[in-house]
C-alpha cells in the first residue's frame, strides 16, 4: 500500500506541476522538507523514503515523457511487491529460528541494560534544524537534474536516501564503507559473469547465485566489524547481474559505472553536509569569543 501511495503520488504530481517549473520546484522544496522532517521525527521510514525515490526520481524521468514516468511507477509497484512476496515465501519456507531463553542470553534482548533510557525522536526544532539541512543538500541536486533534463537517477536516488543518514554529516567513514561494500559487489558480478559467459545456462545462473549467496550471507551474519559490507556487496551483485543477463549488456561497465556513481553522491554528501556544518559553527564560534 505504501509503495503504491508514493508511486500515484509521484505520477500526479509530475502530470500536474511539470507543466509549471516554477510552482513545481516550490513545491518539490517544500516536500522534501516536510518528509525529512518527518523521518527525523520517527515516521515510518519505509514510507519516508519511498515518497522520497517517487516525488524525486518520477517527476525527473516525467521531464522526458509521462508515459515513462508511469512506467517507472509501475516497476516500483510491482519491483516492491515481488519484493515483500518472495520475503514473506522465504520466511514460510526457512522460519527464524526462535529467540534465546532469557536464561541464556542473561534477560531479555528487548529491554535496555540498567541505567540506560530509550533515545526518543528529537525535538521539533531539531527535527526541523535536520530537515533544513537535508534539504539545502538534495534540493539542488533535483534542480540540477530538473534544468538540464540529467536522466542517470542512480546518483539523485542515492543522494536522497543517504542525506538520512546522519553518519554522512559526521565524515566519511559511511561513505567509505558504501564504496567498498560496491567495490566488492562489483567485482563479484564480475566473476559471475565471465562465468556465465562460459556456461550460458538458467541452472548454471541460479547455482552460482546460490552459491555467492551462502558465501556472502555466512559473512554477513558472521558477527564481524566488517559483516555489513558483504551485505551491500551481495546487494550489488544482484543488481549488476540481473540488470546484466535481462538485456544485452556488459557487466564490467555496469559495475564499474555503479561504483562511479556512488562514490560521486557519497562525495557530494559528505562535501556538503561539512561545507554546512562548518557554516553553521561559525556564527556560534563568533558569538562565543564575543
Amino acid at each position: 500500500g505504501i509503495i503504491v501511495v508514493a508511486s500515484v503520488l509521484g505520477v500526479l504530481v509530475s502530470a500536474l506541476l511539470l507543466p509549471y517549473p516554477a510552482v513545481f520546484l516550490l513545491l518539490e522544496g517544500l516536500m522534501l522538507f516536510l518528509l525529512f522532517y518527518h523521518g527525523a521525527r520517527g515516521a515510518n521510514p519505509l514510507l519516508i523514503s519511498m515518497l522520497l525515490v517517487a516525488l524525486t526520481v518520477i517527476p525527473v524521468v516525467g521531464l522526458q515523457t509521462m508515459f515513462l514516468a508511469v512506467a517507472v511507477a509501475k516497476g516500483l509497484v510491482v519491483g516492491a511487491g515481488t519484493a515483500v512476496a518472495v520475503v514473506w515465501l522465504a520466511h514460510v519456507l526457512i522460519p527464524d529460528p526462535p529467540p534465546l531463553p532469557s536464561t541464556l542470553t542473561g534477560g531479555s534482548s528487548a529491554s535496555p541494560p540498567n541505567g540506560v533510557s530509550k533515545v526518543g525522536p528529537p525535538s521539533r526544532e531539531a527535527a526541523a534544524a535536520r530537515a533544513w539541512m537535508n534539504t539545502i543538500v538534495v534540493f539542488p541536486i533535483v534542480l540540477l537534474y530538473f534544468v538540464f533534463g540529467l536522466t542517470s537517477v542512480l546518483i539523485l536516488v542515492f543522494i536522497a536516501l543517504l542525506s538520512m543518514q546522519p553518519d554522512f554529516s559526521a565524515g566519511f567513514k559511511a561513505g567509505k564503507a558504501l564504496i567498498v561494500g560496491n567495490v566488492m559487489g562489483g567485482i563479484a558480478a564480475i566473476s559471475m559473469y565471465e562465468l556465465l559467459v562460459m556456461v550460458p545456462q538458467f541452472g548454471f545462473l541460479l547455482i552460482l547465485t546460490f552459491l555467492f549467496g551462502l558465501w556472502f550471507g555466512g559473512r554477513l551474519f558472521s558477527g564481524a566489524p566488517a559483516a555489513p559490507l558483504f551485505g551491500m556487496a551481495y546487494s550489488t551483485l544482484l543488481l549488476v547481474i540481473g540488470s546484466t543477463t535481462s538485456m544485452f549488456g556488459d557487466a564490467n561497465a555496469k559495475a564499474w559505472t555503479r561504483v562511479i556513481q556512488i562514490t560521486i553522491a557519497v562525495v557530494y554528501l559528505v562535501v556538503a553536509f561539512g561545507v554546512i556544518t562548518r557554516l553553521r559553527r561559525k556564527p556560534e564560534t563568533s558569538h562565543a569569543t564575543s
